[in-house]
């Protein structure tokens, strides 16, 4: 999942009902990018928080798309493509047979016409309001939340070449201030048992100090068995350690990381993401192949 700095870069489940009842990159970058360390150590997590079941405590859900029946990609809340092409395969743009819907989910496709491979991205602004300002009424002009946790579960294909996941970003113009982003989780398919959980970047001008990112692998072996599973991110500002407020990584509903951030992280309103496209490694590759993804919810 990346920004401006890439426009030119190149088994069966289980009843989804019955499961919704029981749960209420490679990453390329800039020659020059200033990489921050990964967080590692007793200062900054402690393996005790493993597993610790994720408490909503008062917060209230504030959106929730189930797809549970076709939804418009052509806004006022939803946009499919907008976000600028990466990887191999070109987003379609709404109406794209990137995008169907199907026993109450969103496949997002990746497949060959013919000329070159397609993929999809939805989000939750459209490409105005994202880069340029345009107003954001969330609910009934796009979506953003600032302190909120997210959540989305998806189930990712047993494929090779995938490069998809759940992703936010800040609405904010990369020429002047940047974005942030938080990447919730990122596959890269088959031979990537434990995928990419988490990668938090601060996409800046050079002159304001360029690219920084903390980013780690976490062992998830979830992740490959190509069934249902929540990935989630709380940016609520409710967890701590050492007084430094952290986001807070969780898959089924079971911490499984957290990263200090600073206050930026926890304030500014983000979008979320949900993209399916092909590794730019050459390798061999599955199509076509599709990313399900059954609901995405945000609390605040």
């Amino acid at each position: 999942m990346f920004i401006d700095q890439l426009r030119s870069s190149i088994k069966a489940p289980l009843s989804r009902r019955s499961l919704r009842t029981i749960l209420l990159a490679p990453v390329f970058f800039a020659a020059t990018a200033q990489v921050d360390p990964a967080p590692r150590g007793e200062a900054d997590w402690s393996a005790e928080k493993q597993g610790e079941a994720l408490d909503l405590g008062k917060s209230k859900q504030v959106f929730a798309e189930e797809f549970s029946k076709p939804v418009s990609l052509d806004g006022p809340v939803l946009f499919a493509k907008q976000h600028a092409d990466y990887g191999r395969a070109g987003f379609d743009p709404p109406g794209g047979a990137a995008y169907a819907f199907r026993d109450g989910a969103l496949a997002l496709r990746v497949y060959s016409d013919g000329q070159r491979m397609r993929g999809a991205n939805v989000q939750s602004v459209s490409s105005a309001q994202s880069y340029t300002g345009a107003p954001i009424v969330p609910g009934r002009q796009g979506f953003t939340c600032a302190g909120c946790y997210w959540e989305a579960r998806l189930r990712f294909p047993e494929a090779r070449g995938t490069w998809g996941g759940f992703w936010l970003l800040t609405p904010d113009d990369p020429r002047n201030r940047g974005h942030l982003e938080v990447d919730v989780v990122e596959y890269y398919g088959i031979g990537d048992e434990r995928g990419l959980h988490h990668s938090l970047h601060r996409w800046r001008p050079k002159e304001l100090g360029g690219h920084t990112r903390q980013s780690d692998y976490v062992r998830m072996p979830e992740i490959a068995d190509f069934g249902w599973h929540t990935y989630g991110v709380d940016l609520r500002g409710s967890s701590s350690n050492d007084a430094k407020q952290q986001a807070v990584f969780y898959v089924d509903g079971k911490e499984v990381r957290r990263v200090p951030v600073d206050d930026e992280f926890l304030k500014k309103p983000f979008y979320f993401l949900n993209t399916l496209t092909i590794s730019a490694k050459k390798q061999e590759i599955t199509l076509p192949q599709e990313l399900l993804v059954d609901y995405v919810r945000v609390w605040h």
